[in-house]
């Protein structure tokens, strides 16, 4: 069985469990971005069990990975994923927070996915784009809210829809951004920073 043989099947084992992942085709379209790239850093922000980062690795053979995890057993998943694919040594699993997490982040990243708290899109995206290299790529994750598990209080998910209206504005009027929305499944930006 191939390294990506694994993974799907992993994939698959976590979707049984109700363990959110990536769907089918922004699955298919964060690997295609990550491998057309060629990135060499990446940034994950939500790793759940690890499954959306090891895709990226195996896309992107020579890139390093950091992802942040809050949930402590997803996280101790996420690093059993890297072992059992042989790239323990390319992923740093950060256990905690995001919110406490990426302001203390420094460094220039070529690829971004933001896949956390779809509340916390805005607040975190000029530290972001502060960590992101001229030329990388943002790529977040269920944009639109349609599908994802908007389970809360009424007023939380509206909440959540108005702060991703937001976000999606933000990217789109900033100028230091080129950015395309997808509407297919939960929806996706993609934004490249051009300067």
């Amino acid at each position: 069985m191939t390294a990506f043989e694994t993974l799907l099947a992993l994939r698959a084992a976590a979707q049984a469990e109700g363990i959110p992942t990536l769907r089918d085709k922004t699955f298919s379209r964060l690997i295609k971005e990550v491998r057309a790239r060629g990135a060499e850093r990446i940034l994950e922000i939500g790793a759940a069990v690890g499954i959306s980062g090891a895709a990226m690795l195996l896309a992107a053979e020579n890139a390093r990975l950091v992802t942040i995890e809050k949930r402590a057993e997803y996280a101790d998943r996420a690093r059993k994923t890297f072992r059992a694919l042989s790239l323990d040594g390319r992923a740093e699993v950060l256990e905690g927070d995001a919110d406490e997490i990426v302001p203390l982040l420094s460094g220039g990243y070529d690829f971004i996915l933001l896949d956390g708290p779809k509340g916390k899109y805005l607040s975190y995206l000029p530290h972001l784009k502060a960590l992101l290299k001229t030329g990388g790529a943002l790529f977040a994750d269920n944009v639109s809210l349609r599908e994802y598990g908007l389970k809360h209080t009424e007023r939380r998910n509206r909440t959540a829809k108005q702060n991703m209206e937001a976000f999606c504005a933000a990217v789109f009027f900033d100028g230091d951004f080129s950015a395309q929305r997808y509407e297919e499944e939960d929806g996706v930006l993609l934004a490249e920073k051009i300067r």
